[in-house]
């Protein structure tokens, strides 16, 4: 007859079970091993105790509160808090994870993400500074999620360079690696195709960002791209669309944003530019680009920026992605690997024109980091927090950066409680261009005023009014984060 847990922890003050389900994922995966032993210490947040309901099933949660001498209680993988655990209900502690004959620590799940993410860090410098990666090091990785992350960060084939030094390759990441290098090559070839038939109809064109980062990194494949951008003449954008049609490709947007989509199967897409940057979002850097004639270096309709300003715009295009959603790794790394392929860059035009765009601070950080991290230096405190910035955001960024950063310009970067009632009273008060935008008619009649402001506050307690509830708590709770 099989012991009880609590049981076999108070005979032998030590348990090893099977683990079952997926609600601590990614730290505890089905099948594990887990290491419970008895509580010698007063348990605390962050805890993963193992706990017996009063229903009698056993759970493995953490401690995401105490208070009062009792747990609240939540699985890494779930939403939902569990209170009101004592230590009654505790049986033990967890103090180890056995995962194909590895053990690992007890982490939070941020904590395991940024250390495997460290690994993956070290196998992508590996591979760019053709480094051989440490045999013991990789076999001791946990490359499941190495590879999870890897792809979040479109790092993937990176990583497969390095780790084939070593062994066979892990089939997910072998097929990564085939992946990129195919898709690169049918770029290579539609872009020739692309940019002949421009040179054909006299329309000029400069390629952008990976078309040219790429040819930094030591190995064909290395960089993964999911798009070409091209910058061309935005009084051709017509003729371009007939180009690229009548070369099979499917128009997905025109002339909706800065740039016009096309794409064509299996996985070929083209974001032809008709300006750089929106001048809504980013209006310095609309403004800063709005005649890029300038600086331009052509060759018939072929046109390229100099070093510098390639760089630059690189800049440009990384720091408005990363004061919104954020950006991951790979930005990190194509700073790198560009300012490792180009060591005499003009230092002072950089300074001058990073200034000028309010980005030299933001440059001088980014250089810094991806110099240490891919050369396996000692980061600082700070330097850890933006690095964590950039794990957690992933090549794409996130929906929770995007709400932050929305909210921090909203309140002026300033958290306090005047701020915020401030913040509350523009919501309330509908004022200026969103009163132009979505109430026209109160608008031009400023009479009718009164009654939208009793209207609205209604209309949105019968419509959404859970919506209307988080936003207010999202106001009250904002806290502002440390530098990132």
């Amino acid at each position: 007859m099989n012991k009880k847990f609590e049981d076999v922890i108070a005979e032998q003050g030590r348990l090893v079970y099977t683990s079952e389900g997926d609600s601590m994922s990614p730290l505890i995966r089905e099948g594990n091993l887990l290491v419970i032993e008895a509580v010698k210490a007063p348990l605390k947040v962050g805890d993963v105790p193992l706990y017996k309901r009063d229903s009698g099933q056993y759970v493995l949660h953490r401690i995401v509160e105490v208070k009062k001498g009792k747990y609240a209680m939540k699985g890494d993988n779930r939403t939902a808090v569990e209170k009101g655990i004592t230590d009654k209900h505790i049986i033990g502690v967890l103090t180890g994870i056995v995962r194909n004959g590895k053990t690992y620590p007890v982490e939070t799940t941020e904590e395991y993400i940024v250390r495997t993410a460290k690994e993956l860090i070290y196998l992508v410098a590996c591979a760019v500074n053709g480094d051989v990666p440490d045999r013991e090091r990789v076999e001791s990785m946990d490359l499941p999620m190495v590879y999870v992350l890897s792809a979040s960060h479109m790092l993937t084939a990176a990583a497969a360079f390095a780790l084939e030094k070593v062994m066979p390759l892990p089939h997910a990441f072998d097929q990564a690696k085939k992946k990129a290098i195919r898709k690169l090559a049918l770029f290579e070839v539609e872009r020739l195709a692309i940019t002949e038939a421009f040179d054909k109809a006299g329309i000029w064109y400069l390629p952008l960002k990976g078309i040219l980062l790429k040819d930094d990194y030591p190995e064909f494949g290395m960089r993964e791209m999911t798009d070409n951008d091209i910058l061309v003449d935005s009084t051709r954008m017509n003729d371009i669309r007939e180009i690229m049609e009548g070369l099979g490709y499917t128009c997905e947007f025109f002339e909706q944003w800065h740039h016009d989509v096309y794409s064509k199967p299996p996985t070929l897409e083209f974001e032809m530019h008709h300006s750089l940057f929106g001048s809504k979002k980013m209006p310095l850097f609309a403004e800063y680009y709005a005649d890029v004639s300038d600086k331009l270096r052509r060759d018939g309709c072929a046109c390229r920026f100099s070093d510098e300003d390639f760089y630059i715009y690189v800049l440009c295009h990384t720091y408005k992605h990363y004061i919104h959603g954020g950006t991951g790794l790979r930005s990190l790394l194509d700073v790198y690997v560009f300012l490792r392929a180009h060591p005499g860059l003009n230092r002072a035009y950089l300074d001058a024109e990073l200034a000028r765009l309010g980005i030299a601070d933001f440059e001088e950080k980014l250089r810094s980091l991806s110099q240490k991290v891919f050369t396996g230096a000692a980061l600082a405190e700070q330097e850890e927090k933006d690095l964590a910035y950039l794990i957690f955001s992933g090549h794409g960024g996130t929906f929770e950066n995007q709400e932050y950063h929305q909210m921090e310009k909203d309140l002026g970067g300033d958290d306090s409680k005047a701020s915020k009632r401030r913040l509350l009273k523009r919501r309330f008060f509908i004022s200026g261009e969103a009163l132009e935008k979505n109430y026209p008619f109160v608008a031009k009649h400023r009479a009718f005023y009164p009654l939208l402001m009793v209207y609205r506050p209604i209309k949105g307690v019968i419509t959404h009014p859970k919506g209307i509830l988080k936003e207010y708590r999202k106001i009250k709770y904002f806290k502002k984060k440390g530098e990132s």
